[in-house]
């Protein structure tokens, strides 16, 4: 009885490694005074550690089954509530959701809850040179414009303009993805153009869909996932 049962502790512990982490709700504050929410699930010995921003009336959750199966590979990651959304909307002047972002210019000051992400791995252990950005909607531009520079860049339907924040020119030295879908006009053409400007840049297309919801198509997520595994190496 006593060999099978430590038998059986060896199996789990050996499988172990191969089991995704439990994520856990976490926040933080930004330097103007938000409380920012997050669900994190650390990584694996030295693994990278991916950042998630969402889009407009978006949030954490939308990227949670994306975020369990990079968990499942050892990649830890960091799914935030932006700022006036979620259970990010306790700000400087109280409670405040986005509704009145475009009249207060608040959209553009966002970039603000991605860098208190960064100083929350920070915090514990994770270098920038460990993390990815990936950004959905406005959240791509978002992630596009935020120091310090991430290990990678993965932008999901970027726009060149959404609601005041402007997509910046691709960062050099460093592995940049960008998507969209044809039917998603705007966010395509603007990928398309970005995606020229330096011949190194991968341009995935997904059949349908804006920011996250690209995700649904099989062939875009076992696409993105195989460039993740590859610029976590690089």
């Amino acid at each position: 009885m006593r060999s099978t049962l430590l038998a059986l502790c060896a199996s789990l512990l050996a499988s172990a490694p191969a089991l995704a982490a439990q994520g856990r709700t976490i926040s933080f504050q930004t330097e103007d005074g938000w409380t920012i929410s997050g669900r994190y699930l650390p990584p694996r010995k030295s693994r990278t550690v991916v950042i998630f921003a969402h889009g407009v009336a978006a949030g954490k959750g939308e990227w949670a089954t994306f975020q369990d199966e990079l968990g499942r590979r050892g990649i830890g990651s960091l799914a935030i509530d932006l700022r006036g959304h979620g259970d990010s909307q306790s700000g400087p002047k109280g409670r405040t959701d986005f509704s009145g972002f475009d009249e207060s210019g608040e959209w553009s000051r966002a970039g603000k809850d991605i860098e208190a992400a960064v100083a929350y791995l920070s915090k514990r252990g994770i270098p920038a040179r460990r993390i990815g950005y990936v950004g959905a909607s406005i959240g791509a531009n978002l992630v596009a414009a935020t120091n310090p520079a991430p290990r990678w860049l993965a932008l999901l339907s970027p726009g060149v303009n959404y609601r005041g924040v402007r997509l910046p020119p691709p960062p050099s030295g460093l592995p940049v993805l960008v998507a969209a879908s044809p039917g998603d006009d705007y966010a395509f053409r603007t990928a398309s153009e970005y995606a020229s400007a330096r011949s190194d840049i991968t341009f995935l297309q997904a059949k349908q869909g804006h920011g996250a919801q690209m995700l649904v198509d099989p062939e875009f997520l076992k696409g993105f996932l195989a460039w993740i595994e590859r610029s976590h190496g690089q």
